[in-house]
């Protein structure tokens, strides 16, 4: 992702455009690979954009507010970055918001029990957050869990205890 695709993220968070419509709108230019084609031709003139947006925003009943913000991505050349606007504007809304995502990966079905612990010890590291937990299975950590918060891990895994006392014994 680019600075620029960050930059219109806050921009388009400060319009203060709902989240739900901003997901609606991510929903389209997934679903229609094809527009987002449309309107980074340069053969296709300004106008004609402008109106297949006009058309889009009408037919799905988006605010307007949210309209003029890709056509001015249009206009100024940076609408192929929408989707990364898009995912920008999803992280920082986030962090207004004070919603932390977290990522556990089980090394099976059986360590999935401990999710309420792993819950409980990330709200007392992060109390003024709240904590959306996302659940992977890999079979390679022998046992145990590893959380992803951000750039921070927390290794409970088999495979890192090992890993921490190897370390320990040949003094690296």
């Amino acid at each position: 992702m680019t600075q620029k695709a960050v930059n219109n993220a806050k921009v388009l968070y400060r319009l203060n455009v709902l989240r739900s419509d901003v997901e609606q709108a991510h929903k389209i230019f997934k679903k229609v690979p094809f527009l987002l084609e449309t309107l980074t031709n340069p053969v296709v003139s300004e106008e004609v954009k402008e109106a297949v947006l006009d058309k889009i925003v009408r037919q799905c009943e988006l605010p307007d507010l949210l309209g003029n913000f890709m056509k001015m991505m249009c206009r100024i050349g940076e609408i192929g970055q929408i989707t990364d606007i898009f995912n920008c504007y999803y992280k920082y809304w986030d962090e207004r918001n004070h919603i932390l995502h977290a990522e556990v990966i089980y090394a099976d079905e059986e360590t999935k029990k401990e999710k309420a612990s792993i819950l409980k010890q990330l709200e007392s590291i992060y109390p003024k957050e709240k904590i959306v937990l996302s659940e992977k299975t890999d079979a390679s950590l022998l046992g145990g869990y590893v959380v992803h918060v951000g750039y921070e891990e927390y290794d409970h895994s088999y495979e890192g205890k090992l890993r921490r006392l190897e370390r320990k014994l040949t003094g690296r």
